[in-house]
């Protein structure tokens, strides 16, 4: 981003594929984040814990507008963004099964407080961007509900990802 910054590029929208924690989220559903949980260390780099990430109003308008225009279910909110795939989003399913003391019940505490989904890009994004005036957006297709499984199926991942795609390239559109 750094790189494109200097080029002159002042807009910036993610696309990706999340899990989602709040059981209402369905697969296929889209979100997109208003702000991110910072649970990552790239964003400290940037600014202090206490600056939050959040993305740019416009952005966030252009996103959902664009996901409404294609009729996708789309859910508007905050973000988890971890460093890791594993134990920063309360996963036991790995080689040691182990997740250290700090994310132990941390998916319940999320979902308590509203929170949509993890990922583990958005809160470096959102906060490089807001903290040196640049705009920012994030979009995600929600590929499994990790409140029912953790396993994504391929053809639904696929169908997901195509309709995130059409909604960035709908919202760039309106953003020009």
């Amino acid at each position: 981003m750094e790189e494109l910054a200097q080029l002159g590029i002042r807009t910036f929208l993610r696309i990706g594929t999340t899990g989602a924690i709040q059981p209402h989220i369905n697969v296929g559903d889209v979100l997109v984040t208003t702000a991110s949980v910072r649970l990552d260390g790239a964003s400290l780099h940037f600014a202090p814990m206490e600056f939050p990430a959040v993305a740019d109003f416009a952005c966030t308008t252009a996103l959902v507008e664009a996901a409404k225009s294609i009729g996708a279910t789309t859910h508007v909110g905050v973000t988890a963004s971890s460093d890791t795939f594993y134990p920063g989003q309360e996963r036991y399913d790995t080689y040691s099964g182990r997740v250290v003391r700090r994310f132990k019940g941390s998916m319940e505490e999320w979902q308590a407080m509203g929170v949509m989904n993890y990922e583990m890009e958005s809160a470096t994004l959102l906060t490089m961007c807001a903290s040196q005036g640049l705009r920012a957006g994030m979009v995600a297709g929600v590929i499994v509900n990790r409140t029912q499984q953790e396993i994504p199926n391929a053809e639904t991942m696929k169908q997901t990802e195509s309709h995130a795609v059409k909604i960035v390239v709908e919202a760039a559109r309106r953003l020009l």
